[in-house]
């Protein structure tokens, strides 16, 4: 028995050397196949040539520009808002109706309003009522007081020949006072004020009633109708916006430093993604007199909005494309130029790469003008010199390079 429990435990004591020896001889195996894997990775690398493209220095005239990005908009357009509180009661025109001046677009619930003209009326029927009644009345008190003042000194007289008593005397001017504070309680311009604020309330409900039916602030198109039949609106809610869609012009925003160098008048092409074959001509036509603070995916940044009106009808854009915009700027001719492509930033200065006897090398720059695909060169470069102009990413100084097209 004893026997047999020795030659389990051998057993099982040498098992579990094979097993720690299968794990150290795997462990073994995958150190090795890394380090050949991270070595074949070197060695691919170190035999990799990047593939580039290349260009030519050459002179050239060139015109330097502004880019940036906008919106076209209608030259005459308007938001026209709700002027008072109510429900929408029919809409009587769609977006992309052509309207005129002062046609009915949609009309308000006009029941609220009609209730509020009536109270107001008859508020102004009874006020002013009230104050023809005390114009009348302070006319009668006065011709009475007037009377009895003339007949006061005849009642004196008849006193002093001992015809009437002193009473009589003391009640005829006790009269006469009492008529006077009667005349000075009918407070005429306060009535008058009511009266005219009564006459405000009619015309303010006789507006609120006017509001209810929405016209067209001018000719134009309808671009966007905001309020639906049924729905409720404040006062100062839109409810549709209308614009001249013939005559459009770019809303853009441009840097600080940029502003500076714009002026009204500049040249600009247009760019559309719907059609990116054609160019539209356009010029700057108002710049904001005020930056603006934006949020960019830099974060705050002031900006400087400008108007650019096109030159040409384009009937084919529309309100509310973005579109890119190129402001000409700065003009010269035959100055030395290389694709912007060509051009990038290492450690905060411009460099090219120049393609020499199969080796990318590194070049700083001296930037001038810049186009919409050239970059003026002042030093660093010759005429006539490659540059390469694709996989820049894969290149460092002195790194071995094959132009695409090569054999």
């Amino acid at each position: 028995m004893r026997s047999q429990c020795k030659i389990q435990e051998k057993f099982r004591a040498g098992k579990k050397k094979f097993i720690i020896a299968l794990i150290a001889v795997i462990v073994g195996l995958a150190i090795i196949f890394s380090c050949f894997y991270i070595w074949q990775q070197q060695v691919d690398k170190s035999s990799f040539v990047p593939v580039v493209k290349v260009a030519k220095v050459k002179k050239q005239d060139l015109t330097a520009i502004i880019r940036t990005s906008g919106i076209l908009q209608c030259i005459k357009q308007r938001d026209v808002a709700a002027k008072t509180t109510s429900l929408v009661k029919e809409t009587r025109k769609t977006e992309g109706a052509k309207v005129t001046m002062g046609e009915v677009v949609l009309l308000l619930d006009n029941s609220q309003a009609l209730v509020k003209l009536g109270e107001a009326e008859n508020r102004l029927a009874v006020l002013q009522g009230d104050y023809l009644q005390a114009v009348s009345d302070k006319v009668f008190l006065m011709t009475k007081r007037d009377d009895l003042r003339k007949n006061l000194p005849r009642v004196e007289e008849l006193y002093n020949l001992g015809a009437v008593s002193l009473r009589d005397v003391e009640v005829a001017k006790l009269e006469v006072a009492n008529l006077e504070n009667q005349i000075v309680s009918i407070n005429l311009n306060t009535l008058e004020s009511q009266v005219n604020r009564g006459r405000l309330a009619v015309q303010t409900a006789r507006e609120q009633l006017a509001a209810t039916v929405v016209t067209s602030p001018l000719e134009g198109t309808i671009l966007k109708m905001a309020a639906k039949n049924g729905e409720a609106v404040r006062k100062g809610n839109t409810l549709f916006s209308i614009g001249q869609t013939a005559s459009l012009e770019v809303v853009a925003s441009l840097s600080e430093k940029d502003a500076l160098k714009v002026q009204n008048g500049q040249e600009v092409e247009i760019y559309s993604e719907a059609f990116p074959e054609k160019v539209f001509k356009g010029r700057v036509s108002q710049i904001a007199p005020q930056a603006e603070v934006e949020q960019t995916a830099l974060g705050s940044e002031n900006k400087v909005k400008v108007q650019i009106t096109l030159e040409e009808k384009a009937e084919e854009l529309k309100p509310g494309f973005s579109v890119n915009v190129h402001i000409l700027l700065e003009a010269k001719p035959e100055v030395l130029t290389v694709p912007l492509e060509a051009v990038t930033e290492v450690n905060g200065k411009s460099v090219v790469f120049v393609y020499e006897e199969g080796l990318a090398v590194r070049r700083e720059i001296q930037k001038g003008l810049e186009s919409a695909d050239w970059q003026e060169i002042r030093a660093g470069l010759a005429e006539e010199e490659e540059v390469i102009i694709s996989s820049l990413e894969q290149i460092q100084d002195s790194t071995k390079v094959k132009v695409e097209d090569e054999s």
